[in-house]
C-alpha cells in the first residue's frame, strides 16, 4: 500500500525520455520524481522553456512503458539574497507550477534555500528572520498553487529556515492553505546524536501535521565521523521496514521515494521493501 517512487537523476546512462521511461520500468517502479535538468543534461528546462508541449511529450513518452511523474522537481534558493536572482528563481517555481498538469505531476517540489547564494551549512538559516522570509516566499509560491491547482511540496532539513517539526507546525499554521503540501525526509532531519530516535520522528511529523504530508522521501544512511552519509537502501542504519509500514497505515499508497538509491540498487531495494511490505 505504497506508491513507490524513484528519482530520475538516479538511474544513470539516461539522455532520452524513452531511457528514462524503459529504465524505470525495468526496476519494477512505475512513479518518478522528476528533475527535469539533472535527468536531461542538455535539456533547456528554465522557466522561459518549459511549456505544456514538453509535458505533453514527457507524459506521453513515459506513459508507453506505463509510467508516470508523480513528482516534478523544481528545487531552487527561494531565499536568495540577491532579490533579483531570487524573483528570477521564484518565477521559475511558478512557471513549473503552471505546466505541471501538462507532465502529469500532482506536486511541485523544493527545499526551503539558504540566506547565502550557495546552499551551506549556516546558522543564520536558524534565525526568525530567515524563517519569517521563507513564510513570504512560500505564500506567494502556495498562491500561484491555488491558481494553477497544483500543490507546492515543502522539504524541510535541518541546514534550512525551515528545519525543524516544529518550525514545519509554524509555518502550516502561518500558510493557511491546502496547496501547501510537506514532503517528509526523515534522513535530512536527523543529526549523529539522534538517528536512533527516526522512527519517533517520523511518528511525530505523521502526529502533528500528517494530513499536510505529501510524499517520504526514504533516505538510507550511515554515521561517519558524526556525519550522515547517504546510502543505498537497506545498506545502512534507516529502520526502513517500521517507517514503510507506519507510513502504509497512516497515508495508504503516499508517494515514497527512494532517495539516493542508484541504478542496480534500486531493485535490491524494491525487493526489500516488497518483503517488508505491499504497495501499489
Amino acid at each position: 500500500m505504497l506508491n513507490l517512487t524513484i528519482r530520475g537523476h538516479d538511474l544513470s546512462g539516461v539522455h532520452t525520455a524513452e531511457e528514462l521511461a524503459r529504465k524505470t520500468s525495468d526496476q519494477g517502479v512505475h512513479t518518478l520524481q522528476l528533475a527535469l535538468g539533472l535527468s536531461f543534461k542538455g535539456l533547456n528546462s528554465d522557466a522561459s522553456a518549459i511549456n505544456a508541449g514538453m509535458g505533453n511529450f514527457m507524459k506521453r513518452t513515459l506513459l508507453q512503458e506505463n509510467v508516470h511523474i508523480g513528482i516534478l522537481s523544481c528545487y531552487i534558493n527561494m531565499i536568495h539574497p540577491d532579490l533579483e536572482v531570487r524573483e528570477q528563481l521564484l518565477l521559475k517555481f511558478e512557471h513549473y507550477l503552471q505546466y505541471a498538469t501538462s507532465f502529469g505531476a500532482a506536486i511541485v517540489a523544493t527545499e526551503t534555500g539558504c540566506v547565502f547564494p550557495e546552499i551551506r551549512y549556516t546558522e543564520e538559516n536558524f534565525t526568525d528572520k530567515a524563517f519569517e522570509t521563507a513564510v513570504t516566499v512560500i505564500r506567494r509560491l502556495v498562491n500561484a498553487g491555488e491558481k494553477y491547482n497544483m500543490v507546492v511540496g515543502i522539504e524541510p532539513g535541518l541546514n534550512h529556515p525551515i528545519y525543524s517539526l516544529e518550525r514545519v507546525c509554524q509555518l502550516i499554521e502561518a500558510v493557511d492553505s491546502d496547496y501547501l503540501g510537506i514532503i517528509l525526509d526523515p534522513t535530512n532531519l536527523i543529526s549523529s546524536d539522534n538517528y536512533q530516535q527516526q522512527v519517533q520522528l517520523v511518528e511525530s511529523a505523521f502526529d502533528s501535521f500528517g494530513e499536510k504530508i505529501c510524499a517520504v522521501h526514504l533516505k538510507d544512511f550511515i554515521v561517519e565521523k558524526q556525519q550522515i552519509i547517504p546510502v543505498n537502501l537497506g545498506e545502512g542504519m534507516m529502520d526502513y521496514q517500521k517507517i514503510i509500514k507506519l507510513i502504509a497505515q497512516k497515508k495508504p499508497y503516499l508517494f515514497v521515494v527512494l532517495e539516493e538509491t542508484k541504478d542496480r540498487a534500486i531493485q535490491r531495494a524494491v525487493k526489500l521493501i516488497e518483503d517488508s511490505y505491499s504497495f501499489g
